[in-house]
C-alpha cells in the first residue's frame, strides 16, 4: 500500500504515544552506551598502539550498535503490534535476527561508502538517496524476518512507491536529531556533566522514537489493506 500525508502524521503521533507508554525502549541504548564508555576507557589503558586501539573501537562500536539495533527494532515492532514493549522482546529479536542484522548492516556500510564516494560528483544526491531508500532495511530484517539482501531490496521498493512520505520520515529524524544536539549543547553551557547526561538521554530518546516511526511505517506499508 501507499501512504498519504495524513497516514504519516498518524504514524508520528502514535509513535510518540507508544514511546511515552513504553519508555523502556530507551533502556538498551543507555545501558550499551554506558558499557561502551567503560570499555573504551579500559581499552585505552590496556592498548598503547593508536592504530590497534582505533580498530578495536570500530569493532566494539559495530558490535554494540548491532545489539542496539536488534533490541530497539524488536521492541518497536512489539509496541506497534501489542501496544506494549518489553526488554524480552528485544532479546528475542537479537537471538533470532542478530546475525541477519549484522549482515544487513555490513551491506549498508558498503553501499553507504559508495554513496559517500559519489557524493561530491552528485552534489550529495547519493547520500540523500541512501538515507531515503534504505531506511526500512532494519525493520524488514527484524520485523519482517527478511534476509539481508531481501531486506535491502524491499526497503528500496517501499521507499520508491512512497517517496514523499519516506522523505518526510527522514527529514523529521534529521530535524529531531538536530534539536536534540542543540538541547544537549545548551545544557552543556551550564555544566559539562549536565550536557553529557542530557545529550546522552536525548540521543537514546531520538533513536527510540525514530525506530518506532520507521517500524510503524514499515508495518503499514507491508500490511495488506483489509476489505470492508
Amino acid at each position: 500500500m501507499t501512504q498519504s500525508a495524513r497516514d504519516l502524521e498518524n504514524t508520528f503521533a502514535h509513535a510518540w504515544t507508544l514511546l511515552v507508554r513504553n519508555p523502556v525502549i530507551i533502556v538498551p541504548g543507555i545501558v550499551l552506551a554506558a558499557v561502551g564508555a567503560g570499555l573504551e576507557y579500559a581499552l585505552r589503558a590496556w592498548i598503547s598502539d593508536d592504530l590497534t586501539y582505533a580498530i578495536v573501537l570500530i569493532v566494539l562500536a559495530f558490535a554494540l550498535g548491532l545489539v542496539q539495533m536488534a533490541y530497539v527494532t524488536g521492541m518497536a515492532g512489539a509496541a506497534w503490534r501489542d501496544e506494549r514493549a518489553r526488554l524480552h522482546d528485544g532479546l528475542i529479536a537479537f537471538e533470532h535476527r542478530g546475525a541477519a542484522v549484522g549482515g544487513a548492516w555490513l551491506l549498508l556500510v558498503v553501499i553507504g561508502f559508495c554513496a559517500a564516494v559519489l557524493a561530491g560528483a552528485t552534489f550529495g544526491v547519493t547520500l540523500i538517496a541512501f538515507a531515503v531508500f534504505f531506511i526500512y532495511t532494519m525493520a524488514a530484517v527484524v520485523i519482517g524476518d527478511r534476509r539481508p539482501v531481501k531486506a535491502i531490496t524491499e526497503s528500496a521498493g517501499l521507499a520508491l512507491r512512497n517517496v514523499m512520505p519516506t522523505i518526510g520520515v527522514v527529514g523529521l529524524i534529521v530535524v529531531i536529531a538536530a534539536a536534540g544536539g542543540w538541547l544537549g549543547a545548551l545544557a552543556g553551557r551550564f555544566s559539562d556533566p549536565a550536557g553529557w547526561l542530557v545529550s546522552g538521554v536525548l540521543q537514546q530518546v531520538i533513536v527510540a522514537y525514530a525506530t518506532l516511526v520507521v517500524a510503524g511505517e514499515y508495518l503499514k506499508l507491508t500490511t495488506p489493506p483489509t476489505s470492508s
